[in-house]
């Protein structure tokens, strides 16, 4: 069973390099024919070939164990064998295209419904097929499959120790992809890291600035408020109180003022991150 979800995750990487390929030709880009096709060819070579069968072959058991699961095996094979025969006419259609025979846009519109369903049918496996298969298979049961010669260990083409001469083009934009992804992760990392630096520096910034200010409004309340008292010590209080008044509206406007900058800042320092990050993606 780990042999199986690891297989899913290969399929699923291979799938998104397909993705991106049918990204580009609906674009108008340029792309690298090779790998498109050997894109399906490797999906006609090793899941149709091994992976499905396998899957066929456990759940087999399974419904033999199991005659409520005889209906979802006959459906599985069913989507395994509609899945090999749509795989063989995209690998067709995509040598029309090569051959200039076939549009780009419609070889992408059947590259994406593949797609889509490669991910269907993968979801539906890990979610229902999968957890069905090890809540009945026994440890007895796997022993007597591991004696079929379908389960054996095949080597894979692409990710297996040695890449096929044939899929080699496509091994090389999947390490580049990986490679890619990593070091975008990186940086987003950095930027990330910087950007946080920064937002703490504007908002330490903003509090020191906040402090001073609100003391320089303390100390002027004090100093107006003594003097006051020495002029006029029966009146002092209510002029106290007004100028207090004034004084809070002003501390009020210059902390309003202070908030403003600070939150333009940082949405500065995140626009920036932002503007970092979609240079590198570019």
């Amino acid at each position: 069973m780990k042999a199986l979800r690891a297989e899913h995750r290969h399929i699923a990487t291979v799938m998104q390099l397909f993705s991106e390929q049918l990204q580009g030709i609906e674009a108008g880009e340029s792309v690298d024919a090779h790998v498109v096709f050997e894109v399906m060819d490797y999906m006609a070579t090793w899941p149709d070939r091994y992976h499905h069968p396998r899957e066929d072959l456990i759940y087999s058991r399974v419904a033999e164990l199991d005659k409520k699961a005889a209906d979802d095996v006959d459906t599985l094979q069913r989507d395994h064998d509609f899945t090999a025969r749509r795989g063989q006419e995209l690998l067709k259609d995509i040598e029309r295209w090569r051959e200039g025979e076939v549009k780009g846009a419609t070889l992408a519109r059947a590259g994406r419904e593949y797609i889509g369903h490669m991910y269907e049918h993968m979801n539906v496996e890990e979610k229902v097929v999968f957890p069905h298969i090890e809540s009945v298979l026994s440890l007895e049961d796997w022993r007597e499959l591991s004696e079929d010669d379908e389960l054996r260990a095949v080597s894979m083409p692409v990710f297996g120790p040695r890449v096929q001469r044939e899929f080699r083009n496509m091994s090389r934009r999947l390490r580049r992809g990986v490679r890619r992804r990593v070091e975008r992760g990186v940086v987003q990392e950095w930027v990330g890291i910087e950007a946080l630096m920064e937002s703490l520096e504007v908002v330490s910034l903003a509090y020191e600035t906040a402090r001073e200010t609100a003391g320089d409004h303390l100390r002027t309340a004090l100093d107006d408020s003594r003097e006051k008292f020495r002029e006029s010590p029966i009146s002092a209080p209510v002029q106290c109180t007004l100028n207090n008044m004034k004084l809070g509206y002003q501390l009020i406007e210059d902390m309003i003022d202070i908030s403003r900058e600070t939150i333009d800042d940082l949405q500065r320092v995140n626009g920036d991150r932002k503007m970092r990050v979609g240079r590198f993606n570019s």
